[in-house]
Formats: C-alpha cells, sequence, structure tokens
C-alpha cells in the first residue's frame, strides 16, 4: 500500500482485526474502500475528489445504501494497496506463536515460524 491509501487501508485492517474480531488473512482478503477527497499540496483542488470507490466484492445492497446517503461511488479502479501481516499471538495456554497473511490481491506468500 502506498500513497493515500497506505493510511486508509491500514485503518482497514486494524479495524477488521480488533472490532470485527477476523484473523489477518481475513481482515486483508476483506473488501476495501478508498476515499479521494483531499486537495494537492499545491492548495489546488484534485481531479476526481470527493468521491468513495469501493472494490467489486463490497454489496450491492451497500453501495446502494452509499449513493442514497448522498455518496459520489467511483469505479473499483484496483488500487486498493498490497498487504502482509505478521502476528505474534499468544495461545490460551500461554505459549507464543507465530501466524501470517499476505495479499490475494497481488503475488505473495506468507510465512511464519
Amino acid at each position: 500500500m502506498g500513497g493515500g491509501m497506505q493510511p486508509q487501508g491500514q485503518a482497514q485492517i486494524i479495524i477488521n482485526m480488533v472490532d470485527y474480531g477476523l484473523d489477518p488473512q481475513e481482515a486483508g482478503d476483506a473488501p476495501r474502500w478508498q476515499h479521494y477527497g483531499s486537495s494537492e499540496p499545491t492548495g489546488e483542488v484534485a481531479e476526481g475528489v470527493d468521491r468513495l470507490h469501493l472494490e467489486s466484492g463490497v454489496p450491492a445492497a451497500t453501495r446502494a445504501q452509499l449513493e442514497a446517503m448522498g455518496w459520489t461511488l467511483g469505479p473499483p479502479d484496483g488500487g486498493f494497496g498490497g498487504y502482509q501481516n505478521v502476528v505474534m499471538q499468544q495461545n490460551p495456554g500461554g505459549r507464543w506463536t507465530y501466524g501470517a497473511a499476505t495479499e490475494m490481491r497481488k503475488d505473495g506468500i506468507a510465512l511464519a515460524y
């Protein structure tokens, strides 16, 4: 993930894991969104701002509800980032283990030991 998607994507992954209890792979596989809503560093209004781009995995009913709320939806443009994650978790018995996840949208491999 890079550019404007980086903080948005990282927040979405953390929310998926902390608030929704998803494991690292589920959190990364969940459909993402990206909001284009800021101006350029020069103060000029950026092209295509104030649009919400949703991945194709977002249900049609959700898209319709967002549009009914006044959101302008852009096409899914494929710029939803890349993701890899290694987590260290303590099991109920007190033993620590590693887990890993990688992006289904790009080439990658998850390895942990």
